[in-house]
């Protein structure tokens, strides 16, 4: 596979890293060794970092819900993952732009 370069706006990358789960998402993807990951192992991963919602259902099977149906489709809108739905695997494609913004919204902001 080829990478290519792309470009992503300053807004755009305000927005993807405007939610605390996705923050979380992508610091992991961008700090794991993997080249893929599992969602599984994602979600166990940032499931300390991102507090329980209201329901009924337990933490881990709602913010697997919420990766799968909310934060990975806009990430994947913008670029940032390839996500294989079948297999549950996960690939980050690097964008220098979101990884200084996600950087200075933690070290900075937080």
């Amino acid at each position: 596979m080829t990478q290519e370069i792309q470009t992503v706006s300053t807004e755009t990358a305000l927005r993807v890293v405007a939610d605390p789960c996705r923050r979380s998402i992508l610091s992991q993807l961008i700090d794991t060794e993997e080249t893929m990951v599992t969602i599984n192992a994602l979600v166990d991963h940032i499931s300390p970092e991102n507090p329980p919602p209201k329901t009924t259902a337990t933490h881990a099977d709602s913010l697997l819900i919420d990766v799968q149906h909310i934060h990975l489709p806009k990430l994947e809108d913008v670029n940032l993952i390839e996500y294989n739905p079948h297999t549950k695997m996960i690939r980050y494609n690097s964008n220098e732009r979101v990884e200084r913004v996600l950087r200075f919204v933690t070290e900075e902001l937080e």
